[in-house]
């Protein structure tokens, strides 16, 4: 069966990543795989190296034009394509469907619906739009699928695939140490570390605020905060870690296009998020590197954490409580193990990238 994926992304995030993780995995004895991308996106390198052939689009996939569905369109036709997966690209879909092939779109996202998404017309409708262009939606996490139950798209349409993550690599002392010079990190820092897009739902001011308290309540104990991303509030960030008065236990790494010197410096991972998490590729990527982790209670992460047998959850925006925890396993060094079993044991069976593939793969072969 040989499949189109469709991506609109131009830099590289979380669904890129996830994407690669897909095709890093898939049967290719029973999958083909061809990956279509805006012109000039900076996964095309990623995806060149796991040998899997790429097209570049002239018109924009994530929207709805007669230009970019007509050179999808055109692209499925000449190259005989089986079906389409989708990654907000609905022009794919469109296309898809007007070739009549099999449509699969995938839900990277949980929101809770706001403004006229309220209005039951509205839902209603979309979940007709919805349901005719798509044959399956993947919801990369239970909460995205009750997201998408809401939007009117029957449960019956919906697979939940959870995001799956490679192992994060083991690194060479020398590796450490290199990565701790470059980012002036003391030998003997307790690191806490955030892997996110630097942007509002993301919660990194809520690390901050923590950082601050737990500075106060434990001056001497030597936290280092490492957040991991780039993005537009970078500089605002920055002026909250001097405002808090924490700018010189903090470090903004930028982005990382090897992040595995990160995870192997972190004593601690943690997720703030307060938008959009279903299940966080950062964290599953510190879990498969038996780090103990820390995130808020929104969206996914409440079932990624097993309700908090395999980490420590926290109430959404609540910068104390995420100080409680953080000073919980720095306090203890029983509780930090045992975190750190729990993380390794939970990615092992939820989340490797091998088990994600196999179940996309029996859902194309499914249609």
């Amino acid at each position: 069966m040989k499949i189109l994926h469709v991506i609109s992304d131009r830099n590289i995030g979380g669904a890129g990543v996830l994407l690669c993780n897909l095709l890093r995995h898939m049967d290719r004895s029973r999958i083909e795989s061809v990956v279509a991308i805006p012109r000039g996106s900076a996964l095309g390198e990623r995806i060149s190296a796991l040998q899997i052939p790429v097209r570049e689009l002239k018109y924009p996939c994530d929207r709805l034009s007669p230009f970019s569905v007509r050179e999808i369109e055109g692209l499925l036709r000449r190259e005989g394509f089986g079906g389409v997966h989708a990654n907000a690209a609905l022009a794919a879909r469109v296309a898809g469907k007007h070739c009549g092939l099999p449509v699969v779109h995938t839900r990277h996202c949980c929101f809770p619906l706001e403004g006229v998404w309220r209005s039951f017309a509205l839902r209603r409708l979309g979940g007709v739009w919805n349901r005719r262009l798509s044959d399956r939606v993947i919801a990369t996490a239970e909460a995205a699928a009750e997201d998408l139950v809401r939007l009117g798209i029957p449960r019956e349409r919906i697979a939940v695939i959870l995001n799956g993550s490679d192992a994060v690599r083991e690194v060479s002392c020398e590796e450490l140490a290199d990565f701790r010079r470059t980012f002036a990190i003391p030998e003997d820092a307790f690191t806490v570390g955030l892997a996110a897009r630097l942007v509002p739902c993301k919660g990194h001011a809520v690390l901050l605020r923590a950082a601050r308290l737990l500075r106060e309540r434990m001056p001497d104990f030597p936290f280092v905060f490492l957040l991991a991303g780039d993005g537009p509030m970078r500089s605002s960030l920055i002026r909250l870690a001097e405002k808090e008065g924490i700018a010189d236990r903090v470090r903004f790494l930028g982005f990382l296009e090897d992040m595995a010197p990160f995870y192997r410096t972190l004593r601690v991972n943690v997720n703030c998020s307060e938008g959009t998490e279903t299940s966080c590729l950062a964290l599953s990527e510190g879990m498969s590197a038996s780090l103990p982790t820390v995130a808020s209670d929104y969206g996914g992460n409440v079932a990624m954490l097993d309700g908090g047998r395999a980490g420590l959850l926290f109430p959404t925006g609540d910068a104390e409580a995420l100080a409680d925890a953080l000073a919980q396993i720095a306090g203890d060094r029983e509780v930090e193990e045992r975190l750190r079993a729990a993380a390794l044991a939970r990615y092992l069976a939820c989340y490797t990238a091998k088990g994600m593939s196999d179940r996309v793969t029996a859902l194309y072969e499914s249609l």
